[in-house]
């Protein structure tokens, strides 16, 4: 596996559509949409088409913490130029999501290079790489600390790691960084959302590295639990599932009443179905949807 995940960005951060209702699913879109109108106005248009899930979230759960109102408006859109969709409207949170969205698409063009080398990564990185220094420039602590985190997972991964824990506590500790943000003033609130991010983390990582694990071995290819030589599934799982009870006491400590409904949909349901689709042996179900453009 990569560090960033072997497919697109991360993929498992989803919302479960048949039990949101429609407002609540109109307002996703509309975090979603926003942060899309706001990579193109301030990274220009083409580096729309790398939005994820992941960045919709994260602008989700810290406008939840946020005392700034969010404006939604219609707008029209490439996508689907006949109706007029709902977009949040570009705000500090929004700038941030989008400049952290960049961000990881560049370690994930540069993770792929460095692992395969990705011709697709290669004619990627002249692209991507004025987008890159401008975030960097905005975000320059965040920067670092990312740069950091990624290097020395890649420097694990490299030894052969046969830790799953100590990768995965790694990457948890880059997400605890981008939800550890400045724009909450809220020491408290700060505090579990680095918290929050940690969790987030380490599940994702363990989650796509257990998914990858036939793949790897086909390929020869890092992954911790090849490594460790193996583990049981039934263990692993309970331990994400542990992992997701702690998120979701971490959430109710937040006491949110900005995007709840929305928050809990992703945490008791979109992740806890990804976690059933991988260890059902789901895991094409979930990769197949990982073009996140259509919502």
């Amino acid at each position: 596996m990569t560090v960033m995940g072997g497919n697109g960005l991360f993929g498992y951060i989803r919302i479960h559509k048949d039990e949101l209702k429609i407002k609540d699913y109109n307002l996703f879109k509309a975090y979603y949409c926003g942060v899309c109108q706001t990579i193109k106005k301030e990274y220009g248009f083409p580096a729309r088409y790398f939005l994820s899930y992941d960045a919709a979230f994260l602008a989700l759960m810290l406008s939840s913490v946020s005392p700034e109102p969010v404006t939604v408006k219609p707008i029209r859109c490439l996508a689907n130029p006949l109706i007029r969709r709902p977009a949040a409207e570009k705000d500090a949170i929004l700038s941030y999501a989008a400049s952290v969205n960049v961000l990881l698409v560049w370690f994930k063009i540069i993770d792929d290079w460095k692992d395969n080398h990705s011709l697709r990564s290669l004619f990627l990185m002249p692209f991507m790489v004025g987008k890159r220094n401008k975030a960097r420039k905005r975000f320059p602590e965040l920067y670092k600390k990312m740069e950091a985190s990624l290097g020395e997972l890649s420097v694990l991964e490299k030894a052969g790691c046969d830790i799953p824990d100590q990768v995965a506590g790694v990457f948890g500790q880059l997400m605890e960084d981008i939800f550890d943000t400045d724009l909450i003033q809220t020491e408290e609130k700060r505090r579990i959302l680095s918290r929050c991010g940690y969790l987030l983390g380490r599940f994702i990582y363990i989650l796509d590295a257990w998914a990858d694990k036939d793949e790897d071995e086909q390929k020869k290819a890092y992954n911790p639990f090849l490594a460790s030589g193996g583990q049981d599934a039934g263990t692993l799982r309970l331990s994400l599932e542990y992992t997701l009870g702690e998120l979701a006491n971490n959430i109710v400590l937040l006491n949110v009443t900005k995007n709840k409904d929305i928050i809990d949909n992703v945490i008791y349901l979109g992740l806890e179905k990804s976690l059933e689709n991988v260890f059902s042996g789901s895991k094409n179900k979930v990769k197949e949807k990982q073009h996140e453009r259509p919502i």
